[in-house]
């Protein structure tokens, strides 16, 4: 089996100790940007630390994500279409 070649449509970071502080926000910052250059659709920058748990970036609004707290579904669109996820599933 070779590797896929090419970007993922749809990606999800889920954050670590130390993806956390200005330089942190930078990188992953740089990260987005290099996933949307090779053409992924949706990014969820999953932080399970802060109130606003998932940050939806998509390649249409890079700068302004949408915010899922816990109650809410998660969509993945237009990535994914129809996929969601409750955000309180994170937490199991």
């Amino acid at each position: 089996m070779k590797a896929f070649e090419g970007a993922p449509v749809f990606a999800a970071e889920v954050r670590s100790e130390g993806d956390y502080g200005p330089k942190a926000e930078r990188e992953m910052a740089q990260k987005r940007a290099d996933y949307f250059a090779a053409g992924t659709l949706v990014i969820w920058d999953v932080d399970l630390l802060a109130a606003a748990v998932v940050k939806v970036y998509r390649a249409s609004d890079k700068a302004n994500p949408l915010i899922f707290r816990r109650g809410a579904t998660a969509a993945a669109e237009p990535a994914v279409p129809g996929w969601t996820m409750p955000v309180d599933d994170l937490f199991v």
